[in-house]
């Protein structure tokens, strides 16, 4: 497990970085790089496969919680999203039963973000 926490904690680091540089920033080659290690290592030592689509992911098991939320399990989400979640979440507030489905929406919204973040500076890239 902590080979997966490592790899998604350095999958985070990249994304943050990208975050601070435009798309077409040379700068964002080196980081590139890195998240395709990344990904190479995912298909080598694969955390499991999960071919679930983010809409998929938003509709996983939620139940309320007496303190008047609605929680998610921790088992009800699969890996690699259980990690990457955890990672991305860091320590925050969570009750016993599970995480806040909110944080667990939030998170999905902002993987997708993130994402067409990543292939923009992959086209920017690409089209010099």
């Amino acid at each position: 497990m902590n080979n997966n926490w490592q790899r998604e904690r350095d999958r985070r680091q990249a994304i943050w970085e990208l975050a601070d540089l435009l798309p077409g920033d040379r700068g964002a080659k080196a980081v590139l790089e890195r998240l395709d290690d990344v990904e190479r290592l995912d298909h080598e030592h694969p955390i499991s496969v999960c071919l679930l689509t983010l809409e998929q992911l938003s509709e996983l098991p939620k139940e309320p919680h007496k303190i008047g939320c609605w929680v998610i399990r921790d088992s009800d989400i699969p890996e690699p999203w259980r990690t990457r979640f955890a990672v991305a979440l860091g320590p925050s507030a969570r009750v016993s039963e599970g995480f806040y489905f909110h944080d667990w929406m939030d998170f999905l919204q902002a993987w997708e973000s993130d994402l067409e973040h990543v292939e923009q500076h992959r086209r920017e890239l690409d089209d010099d």
